[in-house]
């Protein structure tokens, strides 16, 4: 098939789908058209029957910001009529499902729209008053709407009022890329052979990374340890002033923004993963893959992807004491990090492997 993706090609859960979506269908044998503000950075080198068509801005006095958005469905109509595609696939609701829709309005070309929810796109964006309407109006006139867990499903029907099916097609892992034994790159960051733990987020207030670091104190409280903290964004500031005043400083590394995370993965102990609220949470899973056993909360679509007790464990969110000990446990007690390492690949390979999940997106393209 010809098949046209419009997603966001910024550091985010969305994009990463998107983009890992794009390269198992291509290599499936689909033709996978990318229209793009800049491009995924998941797709920094070339693979076969990946075509991305950036969208350029567009500098004008009678516009105070570029109108990204209306280039973005001027690029699809034209990317629509020069491959012929056959379907389009819409990740994020705002404003890519709306575009998708638009674009096939003005090309004439009646090709399904399969919009992806992703949790943020109407949980915060989408649940505003002022893009209220515009959401629930792409969601109702796309042809299909997946949702990345059944706790996103719920909550999407309540925010605007579906009665519609919204089938869940779970985010998959790469567990050739994701896969432990990467252990070369922990000598640099624990040179006294420390654990080291991991955080990988976005920096906004629902990662609650202050959070991160109130368990880290603990931790370092009773014994030695490292902690890398892999992202940018809002809170990152504050992050790192509190880091100073708890005295973390020497022990904690800020890596900014890395394009590729799973060395560093394979190379942790336990991830830290204390959100207030999680549609789903990759970064979680990719630790799994990885065999990364994973603390986090037992919020949102999180309970989804970490089974309690078997592949890390979960509490309620806040509750940084009980984090701390559920980590300090997997760190004093060898075996048992060993075991929950062991399922927690196994797990990821099972429940969230790249050829069950991309054949459902299959199915759902071929159905029209």
């Amino acid at each position: 098939m010809r098949i046209g993706i419009l997603c966001h090609s910024t550091y985010g859960g969305s994009g990463v789908v998107a983009a890992e979506l794009g390269k198992s269908l291509a290599a499936r044998g689909h033709d996978v058209h990318f229209v793009t503000i800049g491009r995924p950075f998941r797709l920094s080198s070339y693979h076969p029957n990946i075509y991305v068509h950036e969208v350029a801005a567009f500098q004008h006095p009678l516009f105070e910001v570029p109108p990204y958005f209306l280039t973005q469905i001027n690029k699809t109509v034209e990317v629509m009529r020069r491959h012929k595609l056959e379907v389009l696939h819409a990740h994020y609701a705002v404003p890519h499902s709306l575009g998708a829709h638009m674009a096939r309005q003005i090309s004439g070309e009646n090709i399904p729209v399969i919009t992806t929810l992703h949790g943020t796109d109407t949980s915060l964006v989408g649940a505003h008053q002022e893009f209220f309407e515009i959401t629930k109006y792409g969601l109702l006139v796309s042809d299909e709407v997946t949702v990345v867990s059944s706790f996103l499903a719920k909550q999407t029907r309540a925010t605007f009022g579906l009665t519609r099916d919204l089938p869940v097609v779970y985010n998959f892992v790469d567990p050739d890329v994701f896969k432990p034994g990467l252990k070369g790159i922990k000598s640099k960051l624990t040179p006294n052979g420390e654990p080291l733990l991991i955080h990988i987020s976005n920096f906004r207030p629902l990662k609650r990374v202050s959070d991160v670091l109130d368990i880290f104190s603990i931790i370092r409280s009773k014994r030695t340890a490292k902690l890398a903290m892999i992202g940018d964004g809002p809170e990152m500031p504050m992050a790192q002033k509190k880091a100073a005043q708890l005295g973390l400083l020497d022990d904690t590394y800020f890596l900014g923004r890395q394009d590729s995370v799973a060395s560093i993965l394979a190379a942790s102990d336990v991830m830290l993963f204390p959100s207030c609220c999680e549609s789903f949470g990759l970064a979680a899973l990719e630790a799994l893959s990885c065999g990364v056993p994973v603390i986090a909360t037992n919020a949102g679509g999180i309970p989804e992807v970490i089974e309690h007790g078997e592949v890390g464990f979960l509490a309620n969110v806040g509750e940084v004491e009980e984090m701390a000990q559920y980590t300090l446990e997997l760190l004093d007690n060898q075996r048992l990090r060993q075991k929950i390492s062991l399922q927690a690949r196994e797990h990821a390979l099972k429940r969230f492997n790249a050829g069950q999940w991309v054949a459902k997106y299959e199915q759902i393209y071929q159905s029209f």
